[in-house]
């Protein structure tokens, strides 16, 4: 495991704590085999995901280096594939009916 990268959703909430992907292993796996109890995850240096396999929905957000989002969706559903031209980061987590982020927004980025 790489660690872990703090985010803001919303100015106004707390941090969200994702853990890190980064190897290639780490990011083809995501949050595969894991349960809606599952912690967020961000994947680092991606821009193309699938939820082939996946027991449930999760909500994704594609980022470009700068944290500005490019491409945000709630409740993917299994068995589709998502990506978005220029993102470096993917953030997921499974589906929430807690804040979420935003097309067009800038995330707040810490170690």
């Amino acid at each position: 495991m790489a660690g872990f990268l703090s985010c803001r959703v919303h100015r106004e909430l707390s941090s969200v704590r994702f853990r890190r992907l980064e190897s290639f292993g780490e990011r083809l796996v995501g949050l595969l085999g894991t349960d809606v109890s599952a912690e967020p995850v961000v994947l680092c240096g991606c821009s193309s995901i699938h939820t082939v396999g996946m027991a449930y929905s999760i909500d994704v957000a594609f980022a470009a280096r700068d944290g500005h989002v490019l491409l945000a969706q709630r409740a993917v559903v299994p068995c589709r594939m998502l990506s978005a031209h220029g993102a470096y980061y993917v953030f997921e987590r499974p589906t929430s009916e807690e804040p979420w982020f935003r097309e067009g927004t800038t995330i707040e980025m810490t170690d």
